[in-house]
């Protein structure tokens, strides 16, 4: 995931997105990568705990120059999207594991991004949340286009995207299509 989402470069072979070598792009230049074409959705998080669910999600934005109005508007939509309208107000420690899975989701889409990096989505959430989730995965990939890598230990999960890779010990061992319909 740390390869893919340009958090880290590879030692070797070589990785080309949009046009880009990873191994020999600028630190800039992949910054802007990461926040203009890839959403992160870390199996930890990764939210600012002294700051509302509201602005955890309109971070991403901040770093791109979306205005505040824009970004209010948008942070909404999203945090809507993933049912969490009822809590934006409220701090990552007042909220349930769930809750910031599903705002973490919701930053992850902010930026427009067209590739989505998805750390175990659905762990800490309850069947009905992580059902909703996946829904909304879903429809990100098939109504917008947008490429969804679902990091997952979950059969059950795997079984619905389009492609399944199986790693081991960082080496592809297994590759086969998944029942998702495109």
């Amino acid at each position: 995931m740390n390869i893919i989402g340009v958090l880290d470069r590879p030692t070797e072979g070589e990785y080309i997105l949009d046009g880009v070598d990873v191994a020999k792009a600028k630190d800039r230049e992949l910054s802007g990568i990461r926040n203009q074409k890839i959403g992160f959705v870390f199996q930890t998080y990764n939210l600012i705990s002294r700051t509302s669910a509201l602005r955890n999600v309109e971070l991403p934005m901040m770093y791109a120059g979306v205005g505040k109005k824009e970004r209010q508007e948008r942070a909404k939509h999203y945090l809507e999207m993933v049912g969490m309208q009822d809590r934006m107000t409220h701090k990552p420690d007042e909220l349930s594991g769930g809750q910031k899975q599903r705002v973490s989701i919701a930053r992850a889409m902010t930026n427009n991004p067209s590739i989505i990096l998805a750390d175990e989505p659905t762990g800490a959430l309850d069947s009905k949340t992580g059902r909703r989730i996946m829904d909304i995965f879903h429809r990100l990939n098939q109504e917008e286009g947008k490429t969804i890598v679902l990091i997952t230990h979950s059969n059950e999960l795997a079984e619905e995207t389009q492609r399944i890779v199986t790693l081991k010990d960082g080496e592809i061992i297994g590759e086969r299509k998944g029942s998702a319909v495109c």
